[in-house]
């Protein structure tokens, strides 16, 4: 398997408004999120997730001054599960956009219709959020509203053969199948009027 980008339907200002909120059941309905158990076991006991949380949610000032530089990464994950508990989890069923060839061909397809996308472009974190900088993942990228209509226009215009998409099928191809998944993902997003979040790990 290769890098793989989580993509989440949510409200942009939502989430930023959890930084600094002081909100205590905010915090608690994040961690009632479903993410959350997966996310908050990998700290191995070390309570820096649920520190990461709380630094987030209690302490949290602009740009980043009420967090610890040295856990930027758990602050990312803590990000992850804020957008779980807030929206819309996009594609829980492969885990969301995959590295590889078949997102790369799609992107060609994107391209020939005017998208004029980089294959790397979902994996490039724009840092929106003023988290503590790290070289490592997860790299988070927001998608404005503006961009995701302009997106819809072009996936709109290619014709994916659904009946492709099915993997248990002898036809299945695995391409159609990720113009298929951009497609209802960044519909979604429109339909719902907010922004998608993703996180490259």
């Amino acid at each position: 398997m290769g890098l793989v980008a989580i993509p989440f339907a949510v409200s942009l200002d939502k989430v930023k408004a959890v930084f600094g909120s002081k909100d205590a059941a905010l915090l608690e309905k994040i961690k009632a999120a479903h993410l959350y158990d997966h996310y908050a076991g990998e700290d191995k006991g070390d309570g820096l997730f649920d520190q990461a949380l709380e630094d987030i949610v209690f302490h949290y000032v602009w740009p980043d001054s009420g967090l610890k530089k040295n856990i930027g990464h758990r602050y990312g994950y803590a990000l992850l599960v804020v957008c779980d508990a807030l929206g819309t989890h996009l594609l829980p069923q492969c885990d969301g956009f995959y590295t590889g060839w078949d997102l790369e061909e799609a992107v060609t397809i994107l391209n020939e219709k005017g998208m004029g996308w980089n294959a790397n472009d979902m994996f490039e974190s724009d840092n929106a959020f003023g988290l503590p900088y790290v070289n490592d993942f997860p790299a988070i990228k927001v998608f404005s509203k503006e961009e995701i209509r302009r997106i819809n226009d072009v996936l709109d215009s290619v014709e994916i053969d659904e009946n492709k998409t099915d993997f248990e099928k002898d036809d299945f191809d695995e391409v159609q199948l990720m113009l298929e998944n951009l497609r209802s993902s960044f519909r979604t997003c429109k339909e719902k009027d907010v922004e998608m979040i993703t996180f490259l790990h």
